[in-house]
């Protein structure tokens, strides 16, 4: 399917997006620069996609599954994702600012070169992940759940 079968299959309905995934799992998930901007994609099941360039600003992606998609240089500014699970994202130089992230999963994600700025990572769990030259100033998040990540260069204050 090409990245516009994508885009109109998850305009339908999350759940006609989900189902096909499910009957063609074998099938590559193509949303390179594809403009999802205030999508309502709740729990929609987008692991292993690729998501480079994507613009995904405002959407809601609520108990979302993004484990290990490409997601280099996505927009996900302001966007919600309460609850989601990102296990081995590679988001490098990306954007979650202004992101609601509270008790997402981002356990061995790389978020290399991004910026958190103002996000809310409250119960998020990151255990493994790589904020290296990441951007943390002013997001709000426990310290704890963040004990094995590597912050080596992060901007946190």
């Amino acid at each position: 399917m090409t990245r516009d079968g994508w885009v109109a299959l998850l305009r339908e309905s999350v759940e006609a997006f989900n189902q096909y995934r499910a009957a063609h799992s074998a099938e590559p998930v193509d949303l390179f620069e594809a403009d999802l901007a205030f999508a309502r994609l709740e729990g929609v099941n987008l692991a292993g996609a690729d998501l480079r360039r994507c613009l995904l600003e405002g959407a809601n992606l609520s108990g979302a599954r993004l484990d290990g998609a490409r997601m280099e240089f996505a927009n996900l500014r302001s966007a919600t994702l309460i609850g989601a699970s990102l296990r081995g994202v590679n988001l490098y130089g990306g954007t979650f600012q202004g992101a609601n992230l509270r008790d997402a999963t981002l356990h061995g994600a790389s978020f290399k070169k991004v910026s958190f700025c103002d996000s809310d990572l409250r119960g998020a769990l990151a255990t493994g992940a790589d904020f290296a030259e990441a951007d943390l100033r002013w997001a709000n998040f426990e310290v704890d759940d963040f004990a094995d990540a590597d912050l080596s260069s992060a901007r946190l204050r």
